[in-house]
């Protein structure tokens, strides 16, 4: 998916389940009882945001239609929703008008009764509004498979909507999900029930429904079914417990009721092309000691552009949870955890180190998709040989890669050639095990590891900065700063003689960034800047004015010719700057590259 200029944004809050003031018996669960105060702390958290409209998911309270105690909980949450007005929407959940149809539920099904109840609360339980020339339609997906004439006029009205408005753009909001896990998984408690699941879904196709964005669940799925984005979306209120079997760790308070890091609101960001979201946790609090801190600044909360995490364990893998008593009792449902995709959203990690396997499984292959849509790309690793048929696997996924690294001790010259041709960056990470290591007088010692060590890195490094050095107090040059940087572009090696001037670092430090950033050397860039000043100032720009284009930063290569890092010196004239960077390079038997 293309994401380019932003249009406008749109908040969601979901599952907020509000009780009477004073409390009532809807629920058993003391964490319930936190939840109006949840509520206020998400409102005042979303109201900071500046958005054109608000999306309630569902289960605005949490009484149901028939108990004494649901007007003066709708009453309760008219009050605490009240900032976000008039441009909050309803979408019907399941506590608001009655569950879905099914033996087990454990409410009553929607009716003719509950719906009107929930008419007079929030208004209209289906209904679709325009804005900026983008639909948005609402429905109620507890009507969904009840065969009432509600349902009937529902589906018409849906698919009458969707044939009239096949042009424009759409987003559908449905408290239950479609599915949480996989297309054909079996009905249960969270999804919708055959066939109103592929009524829904096929229509969402054929009528190109950009995302159909759900609740009801408590936690974060996140699928895509056939170009459609399917979102389920956090709780404001509580999480729900039975899902806490999906977790590498024990449960948290209330069995896993109350698994604060979990609670949150979310920002839709609509883009001209495509679309992308972000996630504002709330953590659970229930108030804001000072409001002029409560910061809701829909963006990542760390921008690290070089921070590339491993995904070690299975991100997509599918787990049977246990029978659940009291909703889940004649049944096991599929699901997965998605928070690992959340958490790299919220932390805005754009590229992540995934092994080579996850992109020859199909279903792991299309979550890498799914990824790349919010600019997430993998670093795909692995070690030893690679067949041809996995590399091409790799090139028809190319867009979604950031890089390939091996992982060898040497790189076989037939696979170098084969990685070469697929235009992809490669990295080499070099294996050092044990073995290597071995040492009769010391304790047997079983390891493996990958990448130069840091004392062979600078080792080289300094070998290379005293050997520049040694160049320049040999045509006695003025005292020189030399700076070498490693293939990320890192500092390895710093050092400068007596005499040299406080910007001395920062010039030698933007001749090697240039030139490592671009692939030239830095005289090819002082040439390109006298035949094209604009495009050197504005790369220049790019790189918060760390590009120094004047002879003196040179590339560093192998001996496959391979960019491993770069080297800058400033102190003398540009051309024996020049002279003593590529001396150094040649002394410890690396290539120089002056571009």
């Amino acid at each position: 998916m293309t994401q380019t200029n932003s249009l406008f944004s749109f908040g969601i809050i979901t599952d907020t389940h509000i009780r009477a003031p004073g409390g009532d018996l809807s629920t058993v669960f003391p964490v319930n009882t936190k939840a109006n105060n949840r509520a206020r702390y998400a409102v005042d958290l979303l109201g900071k945001e500046e958005h054109d409209f608000v999306i309630h998911l569902g289960d605005v309270v949490h009484p149901l239609p028939n108990m004494n105690s649901y007007f003066p909980a709708v009453q309760e949450a008219h009050k605490i929703l009240a900032p976000l007005k008039p441009s909050l929407n309803f979408v019907p959940g399941n506590h608001d008008l009655g569950d879905k149809l099914s033996e087990v539920a454990p409410a009553k099904a929607a009716n003719d009764t509950t719906i009107s109840i929930y008419k007079e609360a929030f208004g209209d339980n289906y209904y679709s509004f325009e804005h900026a020339g983008i639909l948005f339609i609402v429905m109620n997906s507890s009507l969904v498979n009840g065969g009432s004439k509600e349902e009937k006029k529902q589906r018409s009205w849906l698919e009458s909507l969707l044939a009239e408005e096949k042009g424009k753009r759409k987003f559908l909001f449905s408290h239950y999900p479609p599915f949480i896990c996989q297309e054909f998984e079996s009905e249960h408690y969270d999804n919708y029930a055959e066939p109103g699941r592929h009524w829904l879904l096929d229509l969402a196709v054929s009528a190109n429904v950009e995302a159909i964005i759900s609740g009801h669940v408590h936690h974060f799925f996140l699928n895509e079914h056939k170009g459609v984005k399917l979102y389920c979306l956090p709780a404001t209120s509580f999480t729900r417990q039975d899902f806490s079997a999906i977790f590498r760790g024990l449960p948290s308070n209330e069995f896993g009721r109350d698994d604060t890091g979990k609670f949150g609101v979310t920002v839709f960001d609509i883009k001209d092309q495509g679309h992308d979201f972000t996630w504002i946790p709330t953590y659970g609090k229930e108030t804001v000691d000072d409001k002029n801190n409560l910061d809701a600044k829909a963006k990542p909360l760390f921008q690290i552009p070089n921070l590339i995490p491993s995904l070690r364990h299975d991100w997509c893998q599918s787990t049977t949870m246990p029978a659940n008593g009291p909703m889940e009792e004649f049944t096991r449902k599929v699901t997965r955890n998605d928070y690992p995709i959340l958490r790299l959203k919220q932390l805005g990690i754009k590229k992540v180190r995934v092994p080579l396997v996850d992109f020859l499984d199909p279903g792991s292959a299309a979550r890498i998709r799914l990824l790349g849509d919010f600019g997430i790309r993998a670093v795909v690793f692995f070690s030893g040989n690679i067949s041809k048929k996995d590399l091409k696997i790799l090139v028809n996924m190319s867009e979604n890669i950031y890089a390939i690294e091996v992982i060898s001790r040497d790189i076989p010259s037939n696979i170098l050639q084969m990685l070469r041709d697929t235009a992809l960056p490669v990295w080499y990470s070099k294996i050092s095990t044990s073995a290597d290591q071995s040492d009769d007088t010391k304790p047997f010692n079983i390891s493996v590891s990958t990448g130069c060590m840091a004392d062979e890195m600078k080792e080289v490094s300094l070998n290379l900065s005293e050997k520049s050095l040694e160049k320049g107090r040999e045509l006695k040059l003025n005292p020189l700063m030399v700076v070498v940087l490693d293939n990320r572009g890192a500092v390895k090696a710093c050092v400068a003689e007596d005499g040299t001037s406080p910007l001395r670092f920062s010039i030698a430090y933007g001749k090697a960034n240039g030139a490592f950033q671009m692939g030239m050397g830095s005289r090819a860039l002082f040439n390109r800047a006298e035949q094209q000043a604009y495009f050197i100032n504005a790369v220049n720009a790019l790189t918060d004015g760390n590009l120094v284009p004047v002879p003196g930063g040179i590339l560093i290569r192998n001996d496959n010719k391979e960019i491993i890092g770069s080297i800058g010196i400033s102190g003398d004239t540009s051309d024996n700057d020049e002279s003593a960077a590529i001396h150094g390079v040649e002394s410890v038997n690396l290539i120089p590259d002056i571009g």
